[in-house]
């Protein structure tokens, strides 16, 4: 088995489909996670199975991030902390279930396209400059 074949097989990729995760610091919800799986082919055409993660904050700012075999950022939000370079903070990984991921999924989920958030993204930083 490959890597790429083990790092997908380790990783429920599958059912975290429409997940929604809050991102907390000492207590305090600071933003929260989105995952939206979808199908992609690699390289040889082989067909695998990655994600879009919208992390949106309490500030209102975006990122989108994709993650694909081998997985790096889906791991890490499973181990229950997420290690935020940018802003340099460790968060606790609070997974929602229920009505309340409903709820989550409905304000903080991945209603457009990638390239939207993409978009959005770029925006808010060059206002920031």
């Amino acid at each position: 088995m490959s890597n790429q074949d083990r790092g997908q097989a380790e990783v429920p990729v599958a059912s975290l489909d429409e997940a929604v995760a809050e991102l907390v610091r000492g207590g305090v919800v600071e933003g929260w996670v989105a995952i939206r799986v979808h199908s992609l082919r690699n390289l040889f055409l082989r067909k695998l199975t990655g994600c879009w993660l919208l992390f949106t904050w309490s500030d209102g700012s975006v990122e989108i991030e994709e993650d694909y075999p081998p997985f790096h950022l889906v791991p890490e939000l499973l181990s229950g902390t997420f290690r935020d370079e940018d802003r340099h903070c460790d968060y606790e990984i609070r997974w929602s279930g229920g009505q309340h991921r409903q709820e989550l999924w409905a304000r903080y989920g991945i209603h457009e396209s990638p390239g939207y958030y993409m978009v959005v993204a770029a925006e808010q930083q060059r206002r920031r400059r």
